[in-house]
């Protein structure tokens, strides 16, 4: 028998019979986004008690009242000490430290609206200086002469504010405050970072008190153990 033809297999040809190949498509990339970033938190409130730049104090008094003596002078006039038995007065200029008897000042106060201090100095000189801000008691010893520009004395100061009481007890509930209840229902607060002055207040007077000494445990002794009292 003759062999059986091979067969060959049909040439390839690229018509219809092969699929198309699609062009490959580059993948773009995504753009990098950034984090947006948290907003920041909102700064804690500023404590009740006037902060240092904003009241006047033992070691930056008379830079102060040097500066605002001339506005100071319009808005209160001059005021008069006068002595227990009336032969003397004392002319007491805003802004101006100048040494007084108990009795001159017991006379301002009972003119001038309340003023605080511990009582009549008992070894040294007694100064008041009337400013834009208050009335300031200071207890001058050593021979120290009024006006002395020393951080170094005991000083009262009264300032007339209006709910004084509630920003001393926002105070002392804010941190870096220390505070302690007092006779008759007030409220002395203290900073912990500048424990010298200790702020007292009461319910329904309009004042705040500031007792400074050099030293924060006399400073803080003097404003809790009652001493602290209005002038009569």
């Amino acid at each position: 028998m003759p062999p059986k033809p091979k067969r060959t297999a049909a040439p390839k040809t690229g018509g219809a019979s092969q699929a198309k190949r699609k062009p490959r498509q580059t993948k773009r990339s995504e753009p990098t986004v950034e984090p947006v970033p948290a907003a920041p938190a909102p700064a804690p409130s500023p404590a009740a008690i006037p902060p240092v730049s904003e009241r006047w104090t033992i070691g930056t008094a008379l830079v102060v009242v040097a500066i605002a003596l001339a506005v100071v002078v319009a808005a209160f006039g001059v005021a008069k000490l006068v002595t227990g038995d009336g032969s003397d007065s004392i002319t007491l200029e805003p802004g101006v430290p100048t040494a007084a008897s108990a009795s001159a000042l017991r006379s301002y106060a009972s003119d001038h609206g309340p003023v605080y201090w511990i009582g009549p100095s008992e070894n040294g000189t007694l100064e008041v200086t009337q400013t834009s801000r208050g009335v300031y008691v200071r207890y001058l010893t050593g021979g120290a002469e009024v006006g002395d520009k020393a951080a170094r004395y005991t000083t009262v100061g009264t300032y007339p504010l209006r709910g004084a009481y509630q920003r001393i007890t926002a105070s002392a509930r804010s941190n870096g405050f220390g505070s302690a209840k007092l006779a008759g229902g007030g409220l002395a607060a203290w900073s912990k970072s500048a424990p010298t002055s200790v702020y007292l207040a009461y319910p329904r007077r309009a004042r705040l008190i500031e007792v400074y000494d050099p030293s924060a445990q006399r400073a803080k002794a003097l404003a809790l153990s009652g001493v602290v009292q209005r002038v009569r």
